[in-house]
């Protein structure tokens, strides 16, 4: 085993190069002084024989400084380092928060008191009156009154009395809608009149734009025939504002009634 220049021949170095253990001495010296790039402590290190029926290394408890001078002095070069490299990956999810757009509906039914049962007009309001109360409030008679559509107790009545070339009564409430949804408008009503004419009217409008007319009427007296009136619209914004309009033109003693007044999400 060739041997290293200015090497202190100490006890361990004379074990290393007697010929009985060099074998085994150069075998632990390779791996003992190899570098390793990595956090280790040692403060004794204990050389066991070799259980390999041979003799070898006698056990023999020595500092790691003076082993490591014997193991430099044995060997004819030094090994290459062994880097331990520990590569740690950190995977990372990324998760993306998507947010679904809320569903829009609006609370049901959409037009309230639309059968006036509540006996009175409101939510409804009543929004124009030609000519105007109260000046010609004796020829006037508006308001919830007996009998409704169908049996039932109460719907919206107007007479007008008025000789006038014009009469027009309006009523109103504002709705909660869902913008960009289409809706189907209904609502029963009747108009008597002396003529029997075609200058009576019943009319419905959303937002100021007309979406029914009507100008069925019937001769004055019984029997009374309810009709349908029936329209539809695309709301555009989350509020729409709907209006019953009736409407006469040079008429004298003519009725109008409305009740069960509708509107729904169009089906089709």
């Amino acid at each position: 085993m060739p041997l290293q220049n200015n090497c202190n021949r100490d006890n361990v170095f004379r074990a290393f190069v007697d010929p009985r253990y060099s074998a085994s001495a150069s075998a632990f010296c390779s791996t003992y002084i190899r570098p390793t790039v990595k956090a280790t402590t040692t403060v004794k290190t204990t050389v066991t024989p070799a259980a390999n029926g041979k003799r070898d290394l006698p056990v023999t408890t020595y500092p790691p400084s003076r082993l490591s001078s014997a193991c430099s002095c044995i060997l004819t070069a030094t090994p290459s380092p062994t880097i331990v490299v520990t590569t740690v990956i950190a995977t990372v999810s990324a998760t993306t928060a998507t947010t679904s757009p809320t569903a829009c509906s609006a609370a049901t039914p959409i037009v309230k008191n639309g059968d006036f049962e509540s006996g009175s007009l409101a939510p409804w309001a009543l929004t124009q009156v030609i000519p105007p109360l109260p000046d010609y409030a004796q020829y006037l008679t508006l308001g919830v009154s007996s009998p409704g559509f169908g049996g039932s107790k109460y719907a919206f009545r107007a007479n007008n009395q008025v000789a006038s070339s014009y009469v027009e009564i309006d009523i109103e409430q504002s709705l909660t809608v869902c913008a960009g949804t289409k809706y189907d408008f209904a609502a029963k009503f009747y108009i008597t009149d002396a003529r029997d004419g075609p200058q009576t009217f019943v009319e419905a409008f959303v937002d100021n734009t007309l979406i029914a007319i009507n100008q069925a009427s019937d001769a004055v007296g019984p029997p009374i025939v309810w009709k349908t009136l029936a329209g539809s619209f695309t709301a555009t914004s989350d509020k729409a504002q709907l209006g019953i309009a009736f409407i006469a033109t040079d008429y004298l003693n003519v009725e109008w009634a409305v009740d069960n007044v509708v509107v729904t999400p169009a089906t089709a």
